[in-house]
């Protein structure tokens, strides 16, 4: 009997095993990592039951998320440490953040409201235990971390959409809005992520500079400079000034928080700036560089052509 049994062959390991093509091998979606992990955060944090029915995401630009952002949800904004502002949005609507309240406070989930109330700070502050448990859970199954570590942020409740619109950095944010299902029954509430992705530097050059220039740099970074920022500039004769009176009111034309300009001694303008807030005092914060650029050519030294042979201008 020269025929080989496959099956003692590869019982004896004689044979490679076959290919298990049942396994899915494809790539993980964010709807695949959404589910498991909203499911653990939400009956980890609180003890609810909760599953992800879909999920649709976008690129928007900061204050495009601001200006269509949802309103009277919970916000909670978050900072990684190498920003100073807000790098990512956690927003809860306020069918799920009731569901979150009544299962810290009563245990169990009450019959849905004919209408949600406002949100307010205790809210948020409810709100925080399953928004960084959802974080970790994203963590670890590694979602989103092509743009950055879901779990690698400090995270505090705001106000609202408007007052973290005015410490958000700039630029395009990756947002993901998510709708759950609650309790395994018809009720539902909504989720919004938003990252912002992180922006690459290109690497110091390592040509050392000239020791002169060098300690003149050190000099000059210690040297005082006044700054002033403005946030708009108007024309007004004397005699309207004049009437101004206590609580009167100008309107700014096409003045927006956003549009304020940092300006030198001198009047030169230096740099564009967003008015905020920071520990409850007025700042601004640097967004874009000025670089001004001559409207006209520099003028150069006419060119003479030259004169021709004496032997020419005899012929």
């Amino acid at each position: 009997m020269d025929a080989l049994n496959a099956v003692l062959a590869h019982k004896l390991g004689l044979t490679p095993p076959e290919p298990d093509t049942s396994v899915d091998v494809a790539a993980p979606t964010p709807m695949r990592q959404m589910r498991p992990a909203l499911s653990r955060a939400a009956d980890k944090a609180v003890g609810l039951l909760a599953s992800v029915l879909g999920i649709a995401e976008e690129t928007l630009e900061a204050e495009a998320l601001i200006e269509t952002g949802p309103e009277d949800w919970v916000v909670i904004g978050l900072r990684d440490g190498a920003n100073a502002g807000l790098t990512e949005l956690f927003l809860i609507n306020p069918a799920l953040r009731s569901a979150l309240v009544e299962m810290q406070t009563m245990g169990n989930l009450l019959p849905p409201a004919q209408e949600e109330r406002k949100v307010t700070r205790t809210d948020a502050i409810l709100s925080v235990p399953f928004a960084t448990q959802l974080l970790a859970e994203l963590g670890e199954v590694g979602f989103g971390q092509d743009i950055l570590d879901p779990a690698a942020y400090d995270m505090g409740p705001m106000d609202d959409l408007r007052t973290a619109g005015l410490v958000m950095m700039q630029g395009s944010y990756q947002s993901w809005r998510i709708t759950v299902q609650l309790g395994g029954g018809d009720r539902q509430g909504e989720i919004l992520i938003a990252m912002r992705p992180q922006i690459m530097t290109a690497p110091a050059t390592t040509d050392a500079a000239p020791k002169w220039s060098e300690a003149l740099r050190d000099a000059l970074q210690d040297a005082p400079a006044d700054l002033e920022a403005v946030l708009s500039r108007m024309t007004l004769p004397m005699s309207k000034i004049e009437e101004f009176e206590v609580g009167q009111v100008i309107q700014l034309a096409g003045t927006t928080v956003g549009s304020v300009s940092l300006v030198g001694p001198g009047g030169e303008r230096i740099a564009m700036a967003r008015l905020g807030q920071v520990a409850g005092k007025r700042a601004v914060r640097v967004e874009v560089e000025v670089i001004e650029l001559q409207d006209d050519t520099p003028k150069l030294p006419p060119v003479v052509a030259p004169l021709p042979e004496l032997d020419t201008l005899v012929e």
